[in-house]
């Protein structure tokens, strides 16, 4: 269950930068942008709440390897499937090398704050 709320973290994570690129995106139509950037800014504050939770159980050294490196993988795919962005092959080597770290941070976990 302690992953949980990291998982959880990192899916939300990924959608408020979606929202802020999508803002971003929508510059000529104010109510858009406004409503994309806010929706960021919400998906912002759920995602700090269930970070925050999960470092009760998850040392900050596992928590934030793999929260960042996650994602990055989650803006990856959301990059190309939602905004057609190019996948390079040097690319797709910099996310195997992502996801290999991942699972060598994960299988060495530092102790558990107590």
């Amino acid at each position: 269950m302690k992953f949980v709320y990291l998982y959880t973290s990192i899916i939300f994570n990924v959608l408020t930068n979606v929202g802020f690129n999508l803002s971003a995106l929508n510059e000529n139509s104010p109510v858009k942008r406004w409503s994309f950037f806010l929706g960021g800014l919400v998906f912002g504050l759920i995602n700090s709440f269930l970070f925050t939770e999960c470092l009760k159980e998850i040392s900050l050294q596992v928590a934030s390897a793999i929260f960042f490196s996650l994602t990055i993988l989650g803006l990856f795919l959301a990059a190309h499937f939602l905004f057609k962005e190019s996948v390079t092959p040097l690319r797709l080597v910099g996310a195997v090398f992502i996801i290999v770290g991942v699972v060598i941070v994960s299988m060495s976990q530092a102790p558990v704050k107590g």
